[in-house]
């Protein structure tokens, strides 16, 4: 039997009412989720729009089926449906694209391309754009690798109660501290490798030659420093709580057996400098080092700093195992085995000395420029070393820049050619085995030259400071003789400390002084 309610209380049965709430429901759900532009479903009770006289739906031929109105009430069971799907699915899709969150909307922004990372790709494509470099650059995070700051940290606080004495704590400070900046190196290393080497010519930035004489064998240096690295974690994993290292020297010791690679990197880098620089003049190389410089990964650095790195790192080893054997025990079997690893270092460091020096003498003395021919001397050819260089003036007060070679004296002026620095021969060298010094005693020179006295005067008195007389004694050549004035005492002292190094003996204040 239905249950009916009492009529003259206006009242409906209890279904019809569920049926009312149905239309209601359907009819908010279908107002909400149609774009007023472009509505998706027609209201059941509006009137359809007429078409236009010249509207292209109004010229369309009868025999496309017209659209059903929706004239009468959709059925229980279809009210159910969109009760049932649309509320909780369906109006919600069609609510986020009516506020323009859906890409076919017309406020919604174009969606940006967004090119793979560096760091996660192998390869590069030949072409990369200017600004798909740029996004590629900014999304590259750096993985530089976060280790604590120091040792204390990475031990659990349990582990280190009673168990660790002042002096092992220290030790274990400095020990921990050439294993983080071995580990920083590792990955510098590896990112010039990922960012700049292989990009660089797979880019076609530069050619070929040019990138041997910037980068050299920096692959063998990362190499070098990832088996020490890897040696250096074996120590740490077998040592108490996996976090100690008990005995370095060893590992050390014959590690640097191994680092003659070093000597041709450290002399490549006088090369790679000035061709960096030169290159640097080349708009789309210098496009990529800026974008590179301006991305997280690089820290703000720039290439040069980085390849510069290694040499740098090489320099500290001696000071570093020198701080290690200050805070190990005399008894322990590291103490005599850190000076023997710290004295081979030195010599590698001395090796690297003379191998850079022999660079930088041949890079000057191919940048030479000769007025005449007679200005060529077999002594400058000869050369292998520049003892000392800088800035220095003459009689008429112009800048002179001299170099001494372990075999001749060069003055010069500095010029440009092709961009590129060079410099111009000043009068005639001098060989070592005929040069002579005098130390000129501050106010002995008599001045006799008006732009001369300006120039060498010292303030404030009538005599000139900080002089030095250069002369060729060989009677087979026109004795000639160059009066010298250095920036200060102490330049001068640097001066005549390089002197002293070739020559057997300097006149100082009229007195011949025998080294």
């Amino acid at each position: 039997m239905a249950n009916y309610t009492n009529v003259n209380h206006r009242k409906t049965p209890r279904g019809s009412e569920n049926i009312i709430h149905l239309y209601v429901l359907a009819f908010l759900i279908t107002f909400k989720t149609c774009p007023r532009s472009k509505p998706t479903l027609s209201c059941p009770y509006s009137k359809p729009k007429p078409l236009l006289p010249h509207s292209p739906s109004s010229q369309e031929p009868h025999t496309k089926k017209p659209r059903r109105p929706l004239s009468r009430a959709p059925s229980i069971q279809s009210l159910a449906n969109i009760v049932k799907d649309t509320p909780f699915q369906s109006a919600k899709r069609r609510i986020k694209r009516s506020f323009s969150f859906s890409r076919d909307s017309p406020l919604s922004p174009t969606p940006k391309y967004r090119p793979p990372s560096i760091a996660r790709t192998t390869t590069l494509p030949k072409y990369c754009p200017p600004s798909t470099l740029t996004k590629t650059l900014r999304r590259r995070k750096s993985n530089k690798r976060q280790l604590p700051a120091n040792w204390v940290d990475c031990v659990r606080k349990e582990d280190m109660d009673g168990k660790y004495s002042r002096e092992e704590v220290k030790r274990q400070e400095a020990l921990y501290s050439i294993f983080k900046t071995e580990a920083e190196l590792v990955e510098d290393l590896r990112m010039i490798i990922n960012i700049f080497y292989h990009p660089l010519l797979r880019l076609n930035l530069i050619s070929e030659e040019d990138h041997c004489k910037i980068f050299g064998n920096i692959q063998i240096i990362l190499t070098l420093h990832e088996d020490l690295m890897t040696k250096l974690e074996e120590l740490r994993s077998t040592g108490c709580h996996g976090e100690c290292i008990d005995s370095i020297g060893d590992t050390l010791l014959q590690w640097s057996s191994t680092l003659s690679p070093y000597a041709d990197y450290c002399a490549n880098l006088v090369t790679a400098k000035q061709t960096l620089e030169a290159k640097r003049q080349d708009p789309p190389l210098e496009d990529f080092l800026q974008r590179c410089l301006d991305s997280e990964f690089s820290r703000k650095i720039d290439l040069w700093t980085f390849l510069d790195g290694p040499r740098s790192r090489i320099m500290k080893y001696p000071i570093l195992l020198k701080e290690v054997r200050k805070k190990t025990p005399s008894a322990h079997k590291d103490y005599s085995i850190l000076d023997e690893a710290t004295v081979r270092f030195e010599e590698v460091l001395k090796e690297i000395d003379r191998r850079t020096g022999v660079a930088k003498c041949l890079d000057v003395v191919s940048r030479l420029e000769y007025i005449h021919d007679d200005q060529r001397c077999q002594a400058i050819d000869d050369s292998t070393q520049i003892l000392c260089s800088g800035v220095l003036r003459n009689k008429s007060g112009s800048k002179l820049h001299v170099f001494l070679l372990d075999e001749a004296l060069v003055l010069t002026r500095p010029s440009t050619r092709s961009s590129a620095l060079a410099y111009q021969v000043y009068r005639q060298p001098i060989p070592v085995a005929s040069l002579e010094v005098e130390d000129v005693a501050d106010g002995d020179t008599k001045i006799s030259s008006g732009s001369f006295r300006g120039t060498l005067r010292a303030s404030g008195g009538s005599g000139s400071k900080n002089l030095i007389k250069v002369s060729c004694r060989d009677p087979t050549v026109s004795r000639h003789s160059h009066t010298l004035q250095a920036n200060g005492d102490f330049d001068k002292k640097a001066w005549l400390d390089a002197f002293q190094q070739i020559l057997p003996n300097i006149i100082r204040h009229n007195k011949v002084t025998t080294v």
